[in-house]
């Protein structure tokens, strides 16, 4: 989903309305779960020892965008453990995300295109850029379509539920307009994993996906690491 609508370049915000309460899980590591290669670590590259996985689970609340962000990583003797897991909400429609405006969250593997913070230092140690007041990814037809821009006028790059995560590598977004393979026209922009807004920390979104807690956002862009080639694993 972007963060402007098409041919208005207005500002949109992965939040929707909708809240529900309920009690944060703690920062508490969860519980070790250790196997040598479970399902969804097949389509991996081979080099990739890290992994921030969302799936569905009804642990926290019923509805459709219920989910928890689990990170994973792999020891010297191939096995996978999991070493936090966080609650978080998706699309307010679920999985499945075929073209903008539907409401869904992509499933699939994907990379880490970018992280980002408002503040000016990179938290962690993956490529990261410094989002501002001015910053977007166009949802608007043509040639910048899914691209990262800087936009004169536009003052809500900084809000809060954008203050921190990073840009999912979903249909070719781009950093630069022109530079890498040309996005799909229509398929979807501006996926995101990101933060939440006071009082909207379980809130569903119109595509990424949102760790409600700040601090348990902060914690996953301190623990990536470009070496392990990390990867976002969605539904699987």
């Amino acid at each position: 989903m972007s963060w402007i609508r098409a041919r208005a370049l207005v500002p949109l915000a992965c939040l929707l309305g909708a809240t529900l309460v309920a009690a944060a899980p703690s920062d508490a590591a969860a519980p070790a779960a250790r196997t040598t290669e479970p399902g969804w670590a097949r389509p991996l590259p081979s080099g990739t020892t890290q992994v921030v996985r969302t799936v569905s689970r009804h642990q926290y609340c019923d509805d459709v965008w219920c989910t928890v962000t689990q990170a994973w990583e792999k020891d010297a003797e191939g096995n996978w453990e999991k070493v936090r897991e966080f609650r978080s909400t998706i699309a307010s429609r679920g999985w499945g995300k075929r073209r903008e405006g539907d409401y869904r969250s992509p499933g699939g593997v994907f990379r880490i295109k970018v992280t980002f913070t408002t503040s000016p230092d990179n938290p962690g140690e993956m490529p990261w850029r410094r989002r501002h007041p001015t910053s977007i990814v166009s949802s608007s037809a043509g040639s910048n379509y899914n691209t990262w821009l800087e936009v004169a006028g536009v003052t809500s790059g900084d809000r809060s539920s954008m203050r921190s995560g990073w840009v999912v590598d979903y249909n070719h977004v781009r950093l630069r307009p022109g530079v890498g393979p040309r996005p799909v026209p229509g398929r979807g922009s501006g996926i995101f994993y990101h933060t939440s807004k006071p009082g909207h920390r379980w809130a569903p979104t119109a595509g990424c996906t949102q760790v409600g807690n700040p601090k348990q956002l902060r914690w996953l862009l301190t623990w990536l690491r470009p070496e392990a080639r990390p990867r976002v694993v969605q539904n699987r």
